[in-house]
């Protein structure tokens, strides 16, 4: 089994380090736009409430895995 999951691991780790990047900033944006979710209706502004889709959440969290997962060989010393 742990080499079925290194095996899938190891095929999802393209483009390294860009995808883990670029997941991190997709997830501060998440995260600013959750905080205006939750500040919009106290300021009375609950028209500007921005809705995303789950599936966008969860991509996000499984590009910012796949980097986590992926990082001990992406940062092992180049011989």
């Amino acid at each position: 089994m742990q080499s079925y999951l290194s095996l899938i691991i190891n095929a999802l780790n393209f483009f390294p380090g860009v995808k883990t990047k670029a997941a991190a900033v997709a997830a501060l944006l998440l995260a600013v736009i959750t905080a205006w979710n939750g500040a919009a209706p106290a300021l009375g502004l609950e028209g500007a409430v921005v809705h995303i889709p789950e599936w966008i959440n969860a991509t996000v969290l499984a590009a910012l895995g796949i980097g986590a997962a992926n990082q001990p060989a992406n940062s092992a010393a180049k011989k």
